[in-house]
């Protein structure tokens, strides 16, 4: 199993940058994040790009549905006025060209699949083909859906998949072995000492989102979480620039 960090940029740098944009990440490494959380989506040519809302007004200067557009309509849209007139002009990046960068800087990602208005198994096996041809870099997946999550497992059964979640079910550790996920990932407000006990007992890594208060963070790694993913990455390392617990790391 690959060994997950315990800080993690959700995002990129997303507190200093705009989210989800090569910005973002180049902030992230220069904060000395060694990962970063990113989320991705389909365009309709089935090409793999990185964005977290099903639509596009949120976070860029276009309108409506990620997935009505091409990449070639994509590519032209300001991903980074919305956060600062620093980023004008800041794209919304492909997978490829996520992959590329984190290969030159040294980083590893934990890709969420979001197959949010397109076909999960088509973006799997999409996600799949970049990996493939790209450089080997140290990659966990994600996914909320289940469907997305076996379908990785079945393409790529060698590569990590963390199961997420937002509420911890009764029956946690019977979908968690069902999928052959290799990671637990889920919402910190809904985890409690007990439950994170009940996780690391069953030896089962623990990743936490979306963490940006230390004391927080501090009381987690003392619970036995492996990794918090936050939007402050600068923050979170100076005030926890080692993991606290080395037994709640994953090995």
């Amino acid at each position: 199993m690959i060994e997950i960090p315990h800080i993690v940029a959700h995002r990129g740098a997303s507190i200093e940058a705009p989210e989800n944009t090569i910005a973002a990440f180049r902030v992230a490494g220069a904060r000395q994040a060694k990962w970063i959380e990113c989320d991705v989506t389909l365009s309709a040519d089935n090409q793999c790009v990185l964005i977290h809302d099903d639509t596009l007004e949120r976070t860029t200067n276009g309108t409506g549905p990620i997935h009505k557009q091409p990449l070639s309509v994509l590519r032209e849209l300001d991903a980074g006025s919305w956060f600062s007139d620093i980023y004008k002009g800041e794209r919304i990046p492909t997978l490829s060209d996520t992959l590329e960068t984190l290969f030159f800087m040294d980083m590893g990602a934990n890709l969420e699949i979001k197959p949010s208005g397109c076909d999960p198994v088509r973006l799997c096996q999409e996600v799949a083909k970049e990996l493939d041809r790209a450089k080997k870099l140290p990659i966990l997946l994600s996914s909320f859906d289940d469907s997305a999550v076996a379908e990785i497992r079945r393409l790529l059964p060698g590569m990590p998949c963390g199961w997420l979640l937002e509420t911890l079910p009764d029956n946690w550790h019977d979908g968690y072995t069902q999928l052959g996920a290799s990671a637990l990932h889920i919402d910190h407000k809904a985890l409690d000492a007990e439950k994170a006990a009940e996780i690391v007992a069953a030896n089962v890594p623990l990743v936490c989102y979306t963490v940006n208060d230390p004391a927080r963070a501090k009381e987690l790694f003392g619970w036995g979480v492996t990794s918090v993913i936050t939007d402050d990455p600068a923050k979170m390392i100076a005030a926890i620039p080692r993991h606290p617990n080395p037994q709640g790391r994953n090995k």
